[in-house]
């Protein structure tokens, strides 16, 4: 392969990852900052549908009755932490659908790396032009698209 047809690989590489990050700054940030505003929301709404007296702030929600307190917050990354009182009872992530990582390739050429690279960075762009996202946690481990059943499963409703 010419030198020339390396430098059109690699430019086409170079293309598709700005197009991808540009894809991310303004597909996948804002909805996670809006994702985490839903769940917070859902959390206010659940505990308030309960009696519960409630104070909503920036990325915080708090609700009491009589001397038990459970608080949701967000530091305004895609984390949410759920207290009892002052005890982390379950950190929530708000995340999007990816390719699985592959394996890592020795390639016998350059070309055949930027090629992969190339095919890679594609699969990635097709799902970050549509994203799926979803609620997770260390907690319960598998996703959940719904923030109310999240809150079911963390208090077992």
């Amino acid at each position: 392969m010419s030198k020339s047809d390396l430098e059109k690989l690699t430019f086409e590489l170079n293309k598709i990852k700005e197009l991808n990050s540009k894809l991310l700054e303004n597909n996948i940030q804002p909805i996670l900052k809006e994702k985490v505003q839903d769940f917070l929301d859902a959390f206010e709404d659940y505990f308030r549908e309960r009696g519960l007296v409630v104070n909503a702030g920036h990325l915080t929600v708090r609700a009491a009755f009589d001397s038990l307190e459970f608080t949701a917050f967000s530091k305004g990354d895609p984390t949410i932490f759920i207290l009892k009182d002052r005890e982390t009872i379950a950190s929530i992530s708000v995340k999007y659908k990816t390719p699985t990582r592959s394996a890592s390739y020795q390639f016998d050429t350059e070309e055949e790396q930027l090629k992969w690279e190339i095919k890679k960075e594609n699969t990635l762009f097709s799902y970050l032009e549509d994203p799926e996202f979803y609620y997770t946690g260390s907690e319960f481990g598998r996703p959940y698209y719904d923030p109310l059943v999240v809150l079911e499963s963390i208090f077992h409703v």
